[in-house]
């Protein structure tokens, strides 16, 4: 398959994946804008069933996200085949990705049950986020040779162009 094709089948993945995010983030704000479910508590009054709800959809956000990640690997092979490995690369960036928006979507619904350990909260984001920026940094490390020879290649592209004399015209003897 060729890069075009490549990129047209990432820009669906791309489109399929803010569709149903879209969808998961306005269900999840409906929900949220219920006057009923924000005074209802879910297994202690420090959860409103809004904000369970609103964590499950964030949480179902992040399946897709990671999803997403996963279904693109290929295509990010094929396109940035100068890169050996480059799906694990874009792997590993879709997860740091989806740990940001984590570490906010659930705060509201984990913080009232972990008074005074937030910090435990946000070292476990810190570890995790640092995991899989050490793996895709190590990933572009491991390929900075052939990085390298793909960018002084397209460097050297225009200066060979210009060393190379014009044809002379067709037809003139």
């Amino acid at each position: 398959m060729g890069k075009k094709e490549l990129l047209w089948e990432l820009a669906a993945k791309a489109v399929k994946t803010l569709v149903a995010l879209f969808t998961l983030f306005a269900m999840g704000y409906f929900v949220e804008s219920l006057p009923y479910a924000r005074s209802l508590p879910f297994l202690s009054y420090k959860l409103p069933v809004s904000v369970f709800l609103n964590a499950v959809v964030s949480l179902l956000a992040v399946v897709v996200f990671i999803r997403f990640g996963i279904e693109a690997s290929p295509a990010a092979d094929g396109i940035m085949d100068f890169m050996p490995d480059a799906g694990k690369f874009w792997r590993s960036v879709m997860k740091i990705l989806a740990l940001l928006f984590s570490y906010y979507a659930f705060q509201e619904a984990v913080f009232p049950f972990i008074e005074d350990y937030e910090w435990a909260y946000q070292a476990l984001f810190l570890g995790f986020t640092l995991f899989f920026l050490v793996r895709a940094g190590l990933q572009a490390y491991a390929s900075s040779e052939a990085i390298s020879r793909f960018l002084v290649g397209i460097l050297r592209q225009p200066a060979a162009a210009a060393k190379t004399p014009p044809e002379p015209p067709a037809g003139n003897s």
